[in-house]
Order: structure tokens, then C-alpha cells, then sequence
């Protein structure tokens, strides 16, 4: 008995000695990639970078790296993030997941801009909207589009409130009002204009336009997808590079909702 009860701590030691390595892999790998997204995507704070499962080997079946409060071109300040799944490395493991990742194969890489009420408020000109889910109020509700918005008209004293239709047409998305919930007779025709919204996706940082819209824990967020794809390194930051250089990100970081943004991650 005493032989057994040896064997089956061994046992038990081993295996957690395993796990945590593991551990300790993923936490350095997590590392790694934050602080060379942070700097692939020109990110004044390093993002928060995800490796799942164990043990931490050749097969990877999710990695996520999403920023919050970065600038993104011509909206001014949103989230942003990347998610790699089923990824398989194309060579054994190196000593760096960076240098690992880069050639390897994903069965889905998904990239996505999340806006919330200030963000999405700024496109409407309302600086106390508010997004909300017209089924599901828990914080934690599921994806849907359409969106409850609240917001205060110009020149109007209180707030109103609309449902609207997300879609995309081609690469526009575009916003409708669907049902007046909390509008006064005489805004009728200013509030469904307010509320109505038309504009490109392809300015944003996605790597092309969005193939998806949905209002998800209180944001508008746009994504899109590519399918067993070849992992590049600009896969490794959250903001794709194509749309976040040059004049259009320097817009994004002039906007002053990313000096405050800056400022609060300062204090």
C-alpha cells in the first residue's frame, strides 16, 4: 500500500511539474507577443495577448491579441483585436512564438474594430449615446443586429431613443431606424436622420472591408474573417497595418478622443 500511495504521488508530482511548464510557456509567450504587437502596431500601451491550450505544443488552438482605446483611422478611438484559431506551426517550436507564428497555418484568422458609445457617438454627433441590446440587457448577451441607441439630438434638451438595423451592403455599412421607442412627434423626421448612417468599411483597420456587423457587450464591432490562411507577422498586432499608417492613422491619433485616451492610460 505504501508502494502505491508512493507511485501515485510521483505520478501526481510529475504531472503537475508538467503543467507547470506549460504554464510558464504560455506566460512568457503571452508576453512576447504583447510587447511585439505593441510594437509592430505602433501602440503607446502593450495589448493584452492570449495563448490557449496545454500542454503548449506544435498545435495552438487559440491565440488572441486585443487592444483597448487605440487610435483607428478616420473614427478616432475604438478596440481592436486578433484572433488566430486551430493554428498549426510549420516548423517545431523555437525559443520565440513570434518567429514560430509567422508561416504557420490558421483555420480562421479573424480581425475586429469594436466602437463604443463614445467611439460610435462621435460618427453621429452625440456625445451621450448609447448602445444597448433591444432583447438581451445582460452585459453578456450574444451578438445581434440590430441595436437600441440613445442619444441626445442637437439642439434638442432631452435624450431619445431608437432601434436601428446593422448591415452591410457590399463593403458600406449601413445604419437604419427600424422602430421609434422614446421620440416626440415633432423629431420624428430628425431623429430617423440622425440615426441613419452610411459609410465605407474599407478605412478601417481590418485588412480590407468587414464581412461582418453586430452589436456585441455594448459596442458596434466589425469584423473579418479569412479561412485557412497562412499566418503573416501583421497578423500579430491588432490594428492592420494597410489602414492604421500614414496620414490616416496620424488623423486617428490627432482625434480628441485619442488624446484622452492617452491621457487616462498616462494617469
Amino acid at each position: 500500500m505504501h508502494v502505491k500511495r508512493s507511485v501515485a504521488a510521483a505520478l501526481i508530482s510529475a504531472g503537475l511539474v508538467a503543467y507547470l511548464a506549460d504554464t510558464t510557456l504560455a506566460m512568457r509567450a503571452e508576453h512576447e507577443l504583447s510587447v511585439h504587437a505593441a510594437q509592430l502596431g505602433d501602440l503607446s500601451t502593450a495589448p493584452a495577448a492570449y495563448v490557449g491550450g496545454l500542454p503548449f505544443r506544435s498545435t495552438i488552438p487559440r491565440i488572441s491579441v486585443d487592444a483597448l482605446d487605440v487610435p483607428v483611422a478616420s473614427v478616432g478611438v475604438g478596440n481592436a483585436g486578433i484572433e488566430l484559431i486551430d493554428v498549426t506551426l510549420s516548423a517545431p517550436r523555437s525559443s520565440s512564438i513570434t518567429e514560430d507564428l509567422t508561416g504557420a497555418t490558421a483555420s480562421l484568422v479573424r480581425r475586429s474594430v469594436r466602437l463604443d458609445g463614445v467611439a460610435f457617438g462621435q460618427l453621429l454627433g452625440m456625445t451621450d449615446l448609447d448602445i444597448a441590446s433591444p432583447y438581451d440587457i445582460s452585459p453578456s448577451g450574444g451578438g445581434a443586429s440590430e441595436a437600441r441607441l440613445t442619444g441626445t439630438l442637437p439642439d434638442a434638451e432631452q435624450p431619445v431613443t431608437v432601434i436601428v438595423t446593422l448591415r452591410l451592403e457590399g463593403s458600406e455599412f449601413v445604419m437604419r431606424p427600424s422602430e421609434l421607442l422614446d421620440v416626440p412627434p415633432e423629431l420624428t423626421d430628425q431623429a430617423v436622420a440622425a440615426f441613419s448612417l452610411r459609410r465605407d468599411t474599407a478605412d478601417l483597420p481590418l485588412g480590407g472591408p468587414a464581412d461582418k456587423v453586430q452589436l456585441t457587450g455594448g459596442s458596434i464591432e466589425f469584423s473579418r474573417d479569412r479561412i485557412n490562411t497562412t499566418i503573416e507577422e501583421d497578423d500579430l498586432t491588432p490594428l492592420a497595418h494597410d489602414a492604421a499608417d500614414g496620414a490616416a492613422h496620424q488623423e486617428a491619433k490627432d482625434s480628441p478622443l485619442a488624446s484622452d485616451a492617452d491621457e487616462a492610460a498616462d494617469n
